[in-house]
This record gives C-alpha cells, structure tokens and sequence, in this order.
C-alpha cells in the first residue's frame, strides 16, 4: 500500500501509511508531523462535518480554508504530488485519515 507525506510547502503536515479500502476512499493510518498544529483545527473542523448540508454551503464553509492552504499530497515513492480538492481529498480524524484521489 501507498505512503504519503501531506505537506505545506516544504512543511512536512503529516505522513499517511494506507491500509485498507472502504470504496470510494482509501483508509490510512495518520502520524501528526511538525506543521500538524497550524492546521489541524481546520482538519478536525471538516471531521466533524456530518448531517444534512442540503446546499453544500457548510462544506464549502470547512473545505475553502484547507483548501487555501494550497496542501500537496506526495507519495514517497517518488510519483508526482496530488494538490488537496483538485487531485484528492484528505479527511483526517485523529490517527485515521479517509483519502480519495483521481487521475485525469
């Protein structure tokens, strides 16, 4: 399965080890690195997001600030970087993330 290094820049966020598969999504154990605080609040924000959003604007609302953190999503085996909401989506709560991603 794949490893990933979730960055900021060149701030190391986090690293995601996958594991197993819930389709559409692929689950991975998540280690907090040393850029986890400056944005794990926005990330705990959107694991909280459940429930009706019949407009999608609560979504939308949780998603634009990770959004605009401009994330990359970078396997270690050397393959190109995914950019979060263009090439995958990452939800992470607490050690697990939900990971999603497609290729053009």
């Amino acid at each position: 399965m794949t490893r990933w290094q979730l960055l900021h820049g060149d701030v190391l966020v986090g690293e995601l080890s996958e594991y197993g598969c819930d389709q559409p999504f692929f689950l991975a154990r998540f280690a907090p690195g040393p850029g986890w605080e400056c944005v794990r609040s926005s990330f705990e924000a959107w694991a909280a997001y459940e429930g009706p959003d019949p407009d999608g604007l609560r979504f939308v609302a949780l998603a634009k600030p990770l959004q605009d953190l401009g994330l990359t999503l970078a396997p270690v085996d050397g393959r190109p970087p995914l950019q979060l909401f263009k090439d995958c989506i990452v939800r992470i709560n607490g050690s697990e993330a939900r990971l999603r991603y497609w290729c053009d």
